[in-house]
């Protein structure tokens, strides 16, 4: 009975580990692109933008690039304008270009960030405006980078959160699912929190996404169900 009630609380810690790695990550993304729609970039467009890529993650010392691509989905040739600003401690840093676009053409513009774009003391901010090429129109986005105040590269510390957050829930489901204790069924347990860890992928789904609404959803019910799930064990400890 004792070896069970060990493996139980042994499966459980490891899911708990995995979900709480998954959660942080959208947290930090989420909260650095929500900044960055707030930050204080005029709008001038109505329309949304995609292709826009941050990096989810740098450290204080890091360079990296942000990224957009621009596809012309016309059937005729497109040079749409581009202002791209990028948030410093003092005044924001502008850049003008503009591409050339054959029918169905792709391609990917760059602009570097480093410390010297670090603002509020852990963010960098970009938005991306892509003027209007009839018969598109107007286009905008934002998004914002979290900085890590530790050593080493921002990307390495995404990549082994995510591979964190998704071993951590898998063995830790599939323990649970193979235990068998009179008191309390691994089985109920491993069922019940599946749908947290759906919701933690949909929430790493979502910082890769720019998603930044979405991952705001996915973070409160995640945590009101862990709540309620924390309240149930709770009591079913008690009986």
């Amino acid at each position: 009975m004792e070896n069970q009630k060990s493996r139980f609380n042994l499966f459980l810690a490891i899911f708990i580990v995995g979900a709480i790695s998954g959660l942080t990550l959208t947290v930090l993304s989420t909260w650095a692109d929500l900044e960055a729609a707030y930050y204080g970039f005029a709008r001038r467009a109505g329309s949304g933008l995609r292709g826009l890529s941050c990096p989810v993650l740098m450290t204080a010392n890091e360079t990296n690039a942000i990224r957009l691509t621009v596809t012309n989905t016309t059937e005729k040739k497109l040079s749409p304008a581009i202002r791209t600003e990028i948030s410093s401690p003092a005044l924001a840093f502008l850049f003008s270009d503009y591409v050339e676009l054959q029918a169905g053409e792709s391609v990917v513009k760059e602009w570097e960030i480093g410390p010297g774009n670090v603002d509020l003391d852990r963010f960098i901010f970009a938005k991306v405006l892509v003027y209007a090429s009839y018969p598109i129109p107007d286009r905008e986005n934002t998004c914002g980078v979290f900085i890590v105040n530790l050593p080493g590269n921002g990307a390495i510390f995404t990549w082994g959160m995510v591979i964190v957050s998704l071993l951590g829930m898998g063995v830790g489901l599939y323990g649970l699912s193979q235990v068998q204790d009179p008191e309390r069924s691994g089985a109920d347990t491993a069922r019940q929190l599946t749908f947290l860890a759906v919701v933690v992928i949909l929430g790493l789904l979502t910082v890769y996404m720019g998603w930044w609404i979405q991952g705001i959803l996915a973070i409160v019910i995640a945590l009101l169900f862990s709540v309620i799930a924390s309240g149930l064990m709770v009591n079913r400890a008690k009986i």
